[in-house]
């Protein structure tokens, strides 16, 4: 009895094992889909950009156009001995445009010694003297008739009591400064109606308002 149950047991491992070794393997499947493409990685940080500053705000409107003379020295003499007298400074830049449409603007300047101290007083012409000085300093353009090749800017004093101007030195230096049509720096306008009135204005003002010099 224990010999065939022996035999039955070594039939079925026989039987397993040319089962195991019989078998061949399977054909290969088909090839699947390709996948989806991965996300590219980050780049590393090589540090970061600065952010862009502030755009700046607009300068004021700039004088380039602007024109004025060094100071001229006067002409007229120490002792004038007629009620009125008179010399001419030549203004090559004043030409028809700025006749018609632009300034011409000029200034006198005295000089006198205070206390020991030296002092300087700068007038636009026309200016008067009153007291013991009865003086009348005038600032003329001379017509387009009357200029020629080149423009000037004839300065007279006058005496305004009827007597000899005599001290015609009182004002001994002038300058004259240009501001042509379009340039009224300062105003919303840029013609000759513009609300800036630069005949009643001081020298400092205008030498402010157009970055004039000493």
């Amino acid at each position: 009895m224990k010999a065939k149950k022996k035999l039955v047991r070594l039939l079925m491992v026989l039987m397993v094992s040319i089962s195991i070794f019989s078998c061949s393997d399977g054909e290969d499947g088909a090839t699947g889909p390709a996948g989806v493409d991965g996300i590219d990685g980050q780049n590393g940080q090589n540090g970061q950009d600065g952010q862009d500053g502030e755009d700046g705000q607009d300068g004021e409107p700039g004088s380039a156009n602007v024109f004025y003379s060094n100071w001229i020295e006067t002409e007229l003499g120490s002792t004038i001995n007629t009620q009125s007298a008179s010399f001419d400074i030549e203004a090559p830049e004043i030409d028809s445009d700025i006749l018609t449409e632009g300034i011409v603007l000029v200034f006198g300047r005295r000089v006198e010694i205070n206390a020991g101290e030296l002092e300087s007083f700068t007038y636009q012409l026309p200016v008067s003297f009153f007291g013991a000085r009865q003086q009348v300093y005038r600032a003329t353009i001379l017509t387009d008739s009357e200029i020629g090749s080149t423009a000037k800017i004839r300065i007279r004093v006058n005496s305004m009591d009827d007597t000899n101007v005599d001290d015609g030195n009182y004002i001994a230096r002038y300058r004259y400064v240009i501001v042509p049509g379009g340039e009224l720096i300062g105003s919303s306008s840029s013609s000759k109606s513009s609300n800036v009135n630069y005949s009643k204005m001081s020298y400092e003002e205008i030498k402010a308002q157009f970055n004039i010099p000493e």
